[in-house]
């Protein structure tokens, strides 16, 4: 009675650890991060009761499905309200964004299209926007907070998109499938470049938080060498541990640089003139 979504694991607990490490949590982060990822497993036993994990297994798990998702309901709702009621009212709010995308996703699984390629990105957008009120209940402020959820909604997205073009490269039959693989391909060496010249220039800009955003760089790398090699599908197990390889030097990145913004923003005040 836990999700079979393994890449999904990877992009709910790589932010939840990242506020964790770099911010300073409080017991509002903790309450808030355990009704996140309780929320997370209520997703498969609620995909069990509504048929999406074939009948057989809806007649024969039925009622072990019915006591997990009501376990993993009352954490969330318990866990969820209490972090709520103690967190800054910043955090409250930012809390509205990763429950309507969290609830429009569930919708779609519900339906059968969470892998579909919306389905996909919407997942990678949901579980990274739990960074937003994790964040600013763990003290990051706003800016970091929203550096530390775009880098991983877009870190995860590269890595959906790169294995999606491998599948779909070995499964092109006609020209025109061909061609299609090789425009979204392009795009794909496009996106890849923006984001390392994003994330290599971020150090240099004026707003300390996105400092945060050089930390996409790694995983940015491994998908343009992946999109430049073209590799084949039998390549995928490969490509899992270099992007899970990828994912670590970012999250250690992100930790690394949100403990300099926080020494800077501590010792800021006190210097004699002023650094931006």
């Amino acid at each position: 009675m836990i999700p079979r979504e393994h890449g999904a694991y990877a992009e709910l607990l790589f932010p939840i650890v990242t506020v964790l490490l770099g911010g300073r949590p409080s017991g509002s982060t903790w309450l808030l991060a355990l009704g996140v990822i309780a929320s997370f497993l209520a997703n498969e036993p609620l995909l069990v009761l509504v048929g999406q994990r074939g009948t057989r297994m809806k007649r024969e798990e039925g009622e072990r499905a019915k006591r997990a998702l009501l376990i993993f309901v009352m954490v969330a709702l318990g866990a969820g309200l209490s972090g709520l009621a103690l967190a800054p009212q910043p955090a409250q709010i930012a809390v509205v964004l990763p429950l309507l995308l969290g609830g429009t996703l569930v919708m779609l699984a519900i339906q059968g299209l969470e892998r579909s390629l919306f389905g996909e990105a919407l997942a990678a957008t949901a579980l990274s926007s739990v960074a937003i009120p994790l964040g600013l209940s763990a003290g990051l402020g706003l800016t970091a907070s929203l550096a530390v959820a775009l880098i991983w909604a877009v870190t995860s997205l590269l890595g959906t998109s790169v294995v999606r073009l491998t599948v779909a490269r070995t499964k092109a039959k006609t020209d025109h499938e061909r061609r299609m693989v090789a425009t979204k391909r392009s795009a794909l060496i496009l996106v890849c470049l923006v984001v390392i010249a994003v994330g290599v220039s971020a150090p240099f800009g004026s707003r300390v938080g996105l400092w945060v955003l050089a930390a996409a760089v790694p995983v940015a790398v491994v998908v343009l060498v992946m999109a430049a090699l073209r590799p084949t599908a039998r390549r995928l197990r490969l490509m899992g541990w270099s992007l899970v390889a990828a994912n670590l030097l970012s999250l250690i990145a992100v930790v690394t640089t949100l403990k300099i913004i926080q020494d800077f923003d501590a010792v800021e005040p006190t210097l004699p003139f002023p650094m931006f």
